[in-house]
């Protein structure tokens, strides 16, 4: 469909999704970004087997099961996916989960809070882990692309400088991360065009939020 509106123009045009532009990225950046050229991109199950070997000599208790540890894992796994989708980084969730215990004042309190502070030992291992095979898991490729990108002045402005425009089509079904590598690749906005329906915000497991078009303005200054 891009060819047929755009003509022979269209091979200037990037199209895909946003994990597919995350990993384009993170290939053509591979030094950068301290991976393979070909990155290995990591599902759950093999996190899983990344992970449970080294489970018990971690100070963890809550998620430890030795019968059965792929379960506790699973639990794990997710809330470190959630805390991609919202940019947060093992050091960042160790500070908000030492944060939750300190104002903790209930035992259900003290409980979630030191839950946290295991998955953020977890996390700490487990980007370890990632980095020492010069691997990346699901939520990097958007993750990592953004972070650099805040990080990076020169690795910024080189990524904006190849979008003269930017579309971004169902807008309401974007997580954070996603909403903030736009904000990183459009700067103030002047050359982004966005479509989206509140009403249709299909994709919250993701941590997708029809919030991010209600931030819109927020973000874009407009």
């Amino acid at each position: 469909r891009v060819h047929f509106l755009a003509g022979a123009e269209a091979v200037n045009i990037w199209t895909g999704t946003f994990h597919a532009f995350g990993l384009d990225t993170i290939r053509k950046h591979h030094a950068l970004f301290g991976v393979s050229t070909d990155p290995r991109v990591v599902d759950t199950s093999e996190a899983i087997a990344l992970l449970e070997d080294a489970l018990p000599a971690l100070d963890i208790k809550h998620y430890l099961n030795l019968l059965e540890p792929a379960l506790a894992l699973r639990d794990v796994l997710r809330a470190i996916a959630r805390a991609k989708d919202e940019l947060c980084t093992p050091e960042r969730y160790a500070e908000l989960a030492a944060a939750m215990l300190k104002a903790a004042e209930t035992p259900e309190a003290v409980v979630a809070a030191e839950k946290a502070a295991e998955v953020a030992i977890v996390y700490r291992h487990y980007d370890e882990r990632l980095r020492a095979l010069k691997a990346v898991d699901y939520g990097d490729l958007i993750m990592r692309p953004t972070l650099m990108m805040r990080d990076d002045a020169d690795f910024a402005t080189w990524m904006r400088s190849r979008f003269s425009h930017i579309l971004v089509d169902e807008y309401q079904d974007i997580n954070r991360a996603s909403a903030m590598l736009v904000h990183a690749l459009a700067g103030s906005g002047d050359a982004l065009w966005v479509v989206g329906d509140a009403r249709q915000s299909l994709y919250r497991f993701r941590g997708a939020s029809a919030a991010n078009i209600a931030r819109f303005e927020q973000d874009y200054g407009s």
